[in-house]
Parts: structure tokens; sequence; C-alpha cells
């Protein structure tokens, strides 16, 4: 049988190791790239100004919508390490282009240069990596065909369905991970999103325990903890429907050892999981799958984190070692998951601060106090600007003191829908809107 036909690239890829300068990646790499994924030259844009962020390299267009965002780099510039500074820069310039008015609709977002690319999708406000950083200097054909299944140029521009995976950890207690989990999948039931909740805290099984949800003495499920142990498997897993559009995965008290909890994590056992939420997003047609993490990064919060296209960290505002504590989930373990996922994941979402103070008086002490030393912790760092937005829920005392789940006529429901005209239900919604965009 013959050698199947090298296709140009490989070629180009040669020779930008010699002279991989911006614009020879633009026009010896880029150009052939998007005619390869079905663009004409009436299909696409270069050097497209923005309003106020600047000038995107290439936007290709599918039924004059704005459908891909490409942003080119020299070989220069690092774009292999997850964890270096200008990988960071780089991939946040190119959040920045997606999220102007004008690039709104972009589905998908390229960052690549002669040596590396990485593919990124949108889910309304959320940007997140589809891909690992993807070597083009090794098995060039092998990454172009797989650049080509993914940005090929569609008959008709559409939302691509996907279910997006949040984790929402903090490695402090107390901070309202579990009342965020909850009240958000309330919340974005009752706006019509369907949601999955998953308690990945065989310990605790707050969320479990809140909706009453418990296992028959005769009743012998499987779970997703077989799955991540490598347990036999005896069963199908079922979600619970806890009411119209919302499901959960319980938490499995089975798997509540130290043994569990210390076991080591390994990248099989987390595209297996990964596999299986993808697989419950689209069978159950989910939108939204929230998992609520455990505290300790143990082994149940690290693969909770680490299967998830982003993670909301939340913070106790009147709670000093909260922020400390999320400052160290940025600095240490996020980055040791990018690492470990060559960059496929997760995007950290802005700081969600509960327990915000409401008297103006007391708010305007803790704001200074609190922003002084936040900006003493994040200082140069990647991870400021997660601070920079006021997203607060003012009113998470009130909810977690009480039940922060209701029973009514229909069974236990998270606490927003007690009274959806209430105050709380709208600061969940306007919350929502900030980080989700819906």
């Amino acid at each position: 049988m013959a050698a199947k036909k090298e296709s140009e690239f490989p070629s180009i890829i040669r020779f930008l190791k010699q002279n991989g300068r911006e614009s020879e990646v633009e026009t010896r790499l880029v150009l052939p790239l998007i005619k390869h994924l079905g663009y004409q030259r009436e299909d696409f844009k270069d050097k497209v100004t923005l309003k106020k962020s600047g000038e995107a390299d290439f936007v290709c267009f599918v039924n004059q919508n704005p459908y891909l965002a490409i942003e080119v780099k020299s070989n220069v510039v690092n774009l292999s390490d997850p964890s270096a500074k200008t990988y960071i820069e780089a991939k946040f310039q190119l959040f920045d282009y997606m999220n102007t008015d004008d690039l709104q609709k972009v589905q998908f977002g390229l960052l690549i240069n002669g040596k590396n690319a990485q593919v990124f999708q949108r889910k309304n406000k959320v940007i997140f990596p589809l891909t690992e950083i993807l070597n083009l200097e090794e098995g060039t054909d092998k990454t172009i065909t797989l650049l080509k299944k993914l940005l090929k140029k569609p008959s008709l521009y559409e939302d691509k369905k996907k279910a997006l995976i949040v984790a929402i950890y903090n490695n402090k207690g107390g901070v309202g991970k579990t009342v965020t989990t909850g009240n958000f999948a309330g919340v974005l039931s009752e706006k019509g999103k369907n949601v999955l909740l998953i308690d990945l805290d065989p310990q605790q099984r707050d969320l479990t325990d809140s909706f009453k949800l418990e296992v028959k003495k005769t009743e012998t499920p499987t779970s997703v903890f077989d799955i991540l142990l490598g347990k036999e498997i005896k069963g199908s897993i079922n979600t619970i429907r806890i009411r119209k559009n919302l499901h959960i995965i319980r938490g499995d008290e089975r798997f509540d050892s130290a043994a569990h909890a210390t076991k080591a994590i390994t990248q099989t056992m987390v595209k297996k999981f990964r596999k299986l939420l993808d697989a419950f997003g689209e069978k159950g047609n989910f939108d939204y799958i929230l998992i609520d993490c455990p505290t300790n990064w143990s082994f149940f919060s690290k693969i909770g984190v680490s299967v998830s296209d982003s993670v909301l960290i939340p913070v106790n505002y009147q709670a000093a070692q909260a922020i400390h504590n999320a400052v160290q989930v940025l600095e240490k373990f996020i980055p040791e998951v990018w690492s470990e996922r060559k960059g496929n994941g997760p995007e950290v979402l802005p700081i969600l601060f509960n327990n915000a103070y409401t008297d103006p008086t007391s708010k305007k002490h803790f704001d200074n106090v609190r922003r002084d030393e936040i900006r003493k912790l994040t200082k140069d760092k990647w991870y400021a600007k997660l601070f920079d937005e006021a997203i607060e829920i003012k009113h998470h005392h009130e909810i977690s003191t009480s039940l922060f789940l209701h029973i009514d006529e229909t069974g236990p429901a998270p606490y927003t829908l007690k009274n959806k005209q209430s105050k709380v239900f709208r600061e969940y919604e306007e919350v929502l809107g900030q980080i989700f965009g819906i």
C-alpha cells in the first residue's frame, strides 16, 4: 500500500522553525489553514478593528455571523506552557476579543503560532478550552486534521449544543459552595435551562442531604464513584429528578474513606469521567452540569476541577482566610491541573463574594479593607482581574442560616424558588447574568 501523501503543512512548519515571525506565521500557516477549513476569501477578514479592544488578527464568518476568531503569535512567544506569562497573556487577549460587542456571536477561538495551537469554545459569556495545547511540530498532519474536524466551516450558523461543566470549589469550608450550587441550579432551571447537579463529596453529602435523598436498603446503585475508582459496573448510572429541568447525581457514602480520598489521579480517570459527563450532557440534554466539590484538595475535589470547563470559587467576603484560600487555589491548584491536562481547562470564572455587607457604612469599611488586602495578595498575578468585578451575594447569610432549600407541593427545591419575586432570587439571577451571560 502506498504511503499517504504528506500535506503542505509539515513543510510550512519546518520553514517556520527557521523564520517564525508573526507575519510569516500569518501568511504561510494561518491563511492556508483558513482555506483548508473551508473559508473562501470573502468568508474572513484580517486585522479586524474592535471597539475598545484593539485588533483581531483574523475573524471567519458563517452566514455573515462571526464564527471563529484567530489570534496569531510569533514562534518566540511560548504557547506550550499553560502557566507561562506569555501564554496566559495571549489567551486573555483572545478572550478579550471574543467578549467584545463585535464578536459576541463568535463560537470558537484559535490561539496559534508555528509551534502550538489551541482551540477554545464559548457558551454564552464563558470561554473555555476545547483542546489541550496542541504540538504542531510533532504529528503536524494529525493536528491539522483535528483542527479541521473542530473548526471546519459549517453550512449554516447555529449555536453548538454543549453542556457547560462547572466545578464549585474553594479550599475552605463555610464559604457557600453547596448553597451556591443549589441556588444557581434553581435560578437556571427556572430560566428554562436543564441542569444536572453532581454531589462529589462522599463524606459530607450536603447537597444530597438537602434534597432529602436517601438510599433505600434494598438499593445497590451504580454511581459516578464506581467509574472513577475502577469498580465493577453492575448497572447504569441514573440521575434523580428533583423537579422540572433539575436532576442530581447524589453523593455516595460507600466511598467515604481515607483510602479513596488520597487516591492518586491519572489522566485516564480524568478522560473517562469527562467522557461520562459529556454523555450525560448529550443524552440528558443538559445545558449545565454543576459539580459540588469537597473542601480539601483530595481525589474527589481535584478530579471534579480537572474534568470541568470552568471553576467557580466562592469566597466569604467577611472571612479573610477564605480569600487567602482562594488565592492558594489560584496560585497552586489550578496551575497544577493545567499542567497535568496540558492546558485543557478549567478556566476560572470571576470570584463570587458571598455574604457581602448590605449596610452601606459597614460595606464601605470592609470594601476598603478587603480590597486593600486583595491588592496585596494578587499584585502582578495573572488572577488579579478575577477579583476586579464586584460579583456579590449580599443575602447569603439569610439563606445559609435557614434551610437553603425549601419544601413546596412538589418536594424539596432550591431556596431561590421559594419566592421568584424575592430579592434573593433577583440577586442570584443578576449574578448568573454577570458570570454566565444569561
